[in-house]
């Protein structure tokens, strides 16, 4: 199942639906997106860029090693460099320790590190913008767009999506089940969030082309314990 669609299960109401919303699902590798209008999904499509891009990018930008580029992102990242001056630093030298790194690397710039974000961002939200072009929805969805996924967690996501779309904009949250765990409830669990209440609504038992996954599921797991039966030492 599409990820949009999966976290549109947990995230989107059905006004929402009804009026026009789309949600985009930012993940490490791609980016994907489901619109919908007057209860409909009108068009899918998922883009080959994500987050990791991101973290790519600020390692290349600070000469510094892939994990210690994800570590920054997350604790000091930031998408909208006007949040920053040219003075604004970071000491990052308790980060470069933990991740035993042998480099000279103390201090960052934030707005630095902010335009490197900035930068990817934009170019993923431009193909998003250029979705919604495909369907003349362009600036045209009432309910605006959601974000989920790992990387819709960036801070300045949602400002520089407002003014970039031209849409209301905000990040997803579980609205249409209760969980225990408050975990659950964060944007990169809410696609699988959404499987779990698709499956629970009894969608996965088949459809219109007779596919059952139940039964597939176990088709396959009979095969594989036959398998392995085989190539065990009795």
């Amino acid at each position: 199942m599409l990820a949009p669609l999966a976290a549109a299960e947990a995230v989107l109401s059905s006004k929402q639906k009804e009026l026009g919303v789309a949600l985009i699902n930012i993940g490490s590798s791609t980016t994907s997106l489901a619109v919908y209008e007057e209860r409909t999904l009108i068009h899918t499509a998922i883009l080959p860029i994500g987050s990791e891009h991101i973290t790519a990018d600020i390692a290349i930008g600070l000469r510094c090693p892939i994990n210690l580029a994800e570590r920054i992102k997350k604790e000091y990242g930031n998408a909208n460099p006007a949040n920053f001056s040219s003075k604004d630093e970071v000491d990052i030298s308790v980060l470069v320790k933990e991740e035993e790194i042998h480099d000279d690397i103390s201090v960052i710039s934030q707005k630095y590190v902010s335009e490197i974000i900035e930068a990817r961002v934009e170019e993923i939200l431009e193909k998003v913008e250029h979705e919604f072009k495909k369907i003349d929805r362009a600036g045209m969805l009432p309910a605006g767009a959601v974000f989920v996924g790992g990387g819709s967690d960036l801070n300045g996501l949602i400002d520089i999506a407002k003014k970039k779309l031209r849409l209301p904009a905000a990040r997803g949250e579980a609205r249409n089940t209760k969980v225990i765990i408050d975990k659950v409830k964060q944007p990169e669990f809410l696609t699988a969030l959404g499987l779990v209440i698709w499956g629970d609504n009894g969608e996965m038992t088949g459809n219109s082309n007779g596919f059952n996954l139940k039964s597939n599921f176990n088709s396959l797991f009979g095969k594989a314990k036959g398998f392995l039966q085989k190539i065990m030492p009795k």
